[in-house]
């Protein structure tokens, strides 16, 4: 049985602009430092996702990059320069993205290697995927608040297992259900690599992961990165809310949208409210 420790969760902020295969990008925030993880959609299509969760795309510090899909850098060249952001990659997805024809700075990540942004500590760790050099993050505030992400990646690497530990909100990847995935319209070859081992996780790979993970530290859950042709957001949670109960962890679990923000500060109405009067 797990007992959620108290956490001020409050001082980190995260947006889910929207999660899937036509568009990946988030905002972790505390206040003072606001990252951009991906950028997926456009970059005014960004900027109208940031402005439905009152956020001003003017705040962007930085913009971390996870790999270079295009369902995840789409708009990052044009976003960058207009805002006036750093980007930050691994030395392969720069090399893969073409990111150092950008009119930006661009500047480089390890995979295990620690960095800081403003006030928040950044730890990209390697991922599994069809990727040259793919990352999750972990995150952290330093008046408190700790978030990890785990996306696109074909297994849950030892590296991410060890960085999302003890983590308050966590998003992982649930992309697919085997038996929709198995009986859907996809050909064979592409089945094969969402399976494979730098394919996606499925919603057991995420349950399996959430159950590896929780903690009495563990606030919130997320499951990202759903498709929308092999995967429903019931099936996603359903798999997240079996294993939960099954290990007696008692959290939040939510299924982020391709379509709009999700924001881990509840009430949403509330929270807007508190930007707006700023």
């Amino acid at each position: 049985m797990y007992t959620s420790r108290m956490s001020d969760t409050r001082n980190l902020r995260i947006v889910f602009l929207g999660s899937g295969s036509a568009g990946n990008a988030l905002v972790a925030t505390d206040g003072e430092t606001t990252l951009l993880i991906d950028c997926g959609f456009s970059a005014r299509e960004t900027c109208r996702r940031m402005a439905l969760a009152g956020l001003n795309p003017a705040s962007v510090d930085a913009i971390l990059l996870t790999h270079e899909h295009g369902d995840h850098i789409r708009g990052v060249e044009v976003f960058a320069r207009r805002h006036e952001s750093v980007v930050y990659a691994t030395t392969g997805t720069r090399r893969a993205a073409g990111l150092d024809a950008f009119r930006s700075e661009v500047r480089s990540l390890v995979p295990g290697c620690e960095i800081t942004v403003g006030a928040l500590r950044v730890l990209p760790f390697r991922t599994s995927h069809d990727a040259a050099e793919p990352v999750g993050f972990r995150i952290e505030a330093r008046s408190g608040g700790c978030f990890g992400m785990a996306t696109d990646t074909g297994v849950l690497t030892p590296e991410a297992a060890e960085a999302l530990r003890e983590v308050d909100l966590l998003g992982i990847e649930c992309n697919h259900d085997l038996d929709m995935l198995e009986r859907g319209p996809y050909p064979y070859c592409l089945k094969r690599r969402i399976r494979s081992e730098t394919g996606h996780l499925s919603n057991p790979d995420a349950a399996d992961a959430l159950a590896l993970l929780a903690s009495d530290r563990l606030r919130r859950v997320f499951a990202l990165h759903r498709s929308a042709t092999n995967n429903t957001a019931s099936l996603a949670k359903r798999a997240l809310a079996a294993r939960a109960a099954g290990i007696g962890l008692s959290v939040p679990i939510e299924v982020a949208s391709q379509d709009e923000p999700l924001d881990s500060f509840p009430p949403q109405t509330q929270l807007f409210a508190e930007e707006a009067t700023r």
